[in-house]
């Protein structure tokens, strides 16, 4: 009688342990795998940008003999491999519709080339291991953004999860230096080695557990933000459509032709009865007893026995005329004017950001005779607020009631007024005199930049996503270009502008790129406003804004 009851405790454990293991599995393809990939792979690549910065000037100054100057290089270095892997992978990824693996591979580059970083010895081999890491950062970075836009564009979801792939990227970005000093002096460079395998081998098991994303998608986006209602009214008129199907012809401006068959496809028409409304925003038209299927989606596309077309004439008769659809490259994107003003953004918030790196561990060293625990810690004022300020940025930013209260500025309102806070409370820094007002403003700061930063990453999203959707990694290999601008630029610039103002002429300049990037921001919506009025945003049939 025991041995019947140990085999059905047996049985049960064994059970309970399925039933674990296939959740594990079903988590393996959800959009909240993604995020949380996505989220460590950002905060992975982050953290080990800004472990140097507590030990830099101990490095460079101290050991090399070298002057500030080399501070900013390195910097700029890193930036610029950024621009080498960030578009090359972003160009991959987007078209050949793979996003995991080359993660993968930007991982155990980035694990490489930071071990090597830290082992190193003269100041060529930091030059190189960091323009190294610059490329590994680049890969991941990009496809990591394209992978969360794979999931939840379209959606009400699209902010949070940006939200909260920011506050990974500040908990890296910010609270490494945090990380750095305190490790630095517990064990020196060996130690950053050390840490930065271990963060790399826990990144690596991740994602190699999560399952490509292709096959992922989020209920909000399962339709790629289709029209609904136009979907059912389509699909209402499906018996006419199948019907006409042997008789499709052809209404190009040329003149009429017939299409009898699929090698036509790339010049077919189809009439499409009244009182259907073809626009831009519409929906899947499925033809049920032909191999040929159409499907027009919000950028007004459509996808003919699974090749994609784009919509070349809707005429009055509300007759849609179909050619091969071109790839949307990164060119395309830049002619975008509200991708074109998120860069600027990206440059200008990010920059502004990354110039404390350089500049803050000099003046807490030269003023207050710092180490570099002491740095370490001050830098925490700028990470916890930032990172409490990504989540809350993003449920917002998605918010329709804020957007229409923000209108016509809607997610560039929200940008708009993160930067000029976040310019005010730096402007504010130069005026210190003690650690403690050092330590509010800085944190003032980082609560600020939190709130302009997040809707740059959505609105990207989301104008991509009205484009079509086909240009996720390169948008976000965009923004990983203008974050490297302003790495290169910025911090590389401003360690020789302070020894020649001082730190508080220093944060003056910082303080106007802040405003510039949102002045900016501020001029096309202005125009919009002044030209059709506020009310013109508002109802529905409200003109489009970000």
């Amino acid at each position: 009688m025991s041995i019947n009851n140990d085999t059905g405790a047996d049985v049960h454990r064994e059970s309970k342990f399925s039933r674990i293991i296939r959740k594990c599995n079903d988590f393996r393809s959800t959009p909240a795998a993604v995020l949380t990939v996505s989220t460590l792979a950002v905060f992975a690549d982050t953290v080990v940008y800004g472990l140097i910065v507590p030990f830099l000037p101990e490095i460079l100054q101290d050991k090399l003999g070298m002057s500030t100057s080399a501070n900013g290089i390195l910097f700029g270095c890193f930036g610029v491999g950024v621009l080498i892997g960030a578009p090359i992978s972003a160009y991959i990824s987007d078209r050949w519709n793979i996003r995991k693996w080359p993660m993968i591979i930007g991982l155990v580059g980035l694990g490489v080339t930071s071990v090597l970083f830290a082992l190193a010895n003269a100041f060529w081999q930091l030059v190189v291991a960091r323009l190294a890491q610059g490329i590994s950062s680049g890969i991941t970075w990009a496809i990591g953004l394209g992978m969360i836009a794979d999931v939840y564009a379209g959606g009400e979801a699209m902010g949070r999860a940006m939200g909260i792939a920011f506050s990974g990227f500040t908990l890296g970005y910010l609270g490494g230096p945090v990380l750095g000093g305190v490790i630095y002096g517990a064990g020196g460079t060996h130690a950053i080695a050390i840490f930065v395998a271990a963060i790399t081998v826990v990144d690596l098991v991740f994602r190699l557990l999560l399952k490509e994303p292709e096959s992922i998608m989020s209920p909000v986006a399962s339709h790629n933000g289709l029209s609904a209602n136009l979907e059912l009214e389509i699909a209402q008129h499906e018996g006419i459509l199948e019907s006409n199907l042997s008789a499709v012809t052809c209404n190009l401006e040329q003149g009429n032709a017939c299409a009898q068959s699929e090698a036509d496809i790339k010049s077919l028409s189809v009439p499409v009865p009244s009182p259907v409304a073809i626009k831009k925003t519409a929906s899947i038209a499925s033809l049920a007893n032909s191999r040929i299927q159409a499907e027009a989606t919000a950028a007004g596309e459509i996808a003919l026995n699974g090749v994609e077309h784009t919509v070349l004439k809707v005429e009055s008769t509300e007759t849609i005329v179909a050619l091969p659809k071109k790839r949307t490259t990164m060119l395309d994107l830049l002619k975008e004017w509200q991708i074109l003003a998120c860069c600027v953004a990206t440059i200008t918030v990010t920059g502004a950001s990354g110039a404390f790196e350089p500049t803050l561990p000099i003046h807490l060293d030269e003023k207050y005779n710092s180490s570099s625990t002491i740095i370490g810690v001050v830098f925490i004022s700028i990470v916890v607020p930032s990172v409490i300020a990504g989540p809350i940025a993003g449920k917002y930013t998605e918010d329709e009631r804020v957007l229409t209260w923000l209108a016509p500025y809607g997610r560039f309102g929200l940008m708009i007024i993160g930067s000029i806070f976040a310019a005010i409370a730096t402007a504010c820094l130069g005026a210190t005199r003690n650690m403690a007002g050092l330590v509010v403003n800085l944190a003032v700061v980082g609560l600020f930049s939190g709130c302009a930063a997040v809707p740059i990453m959505s609105a990207m999203g989301v104008h991509v996503h009205r484009m079509g959707g086909d240009a996720y990694a390169k948008v976000y290999a965009l923004f990983n270009i203008a974050y490297s601008v302003g790495v290169i630029i910025i911090p590389t610039v401003l360690p020789p502008i302070m020894k020649a103002i001082g730190f508080a002429g220093t944060m003056g300049v910082i303080s106007s790129i802040l405003v510039l990037g949102a002045i900016v921001l501020a001029i096309n919506p202005t125009r919009q406003l002044l030209k059709y009025g506020r009310s013109a945003f508002i109802g529905e049939n409200a003109r489009t804004f970000l």
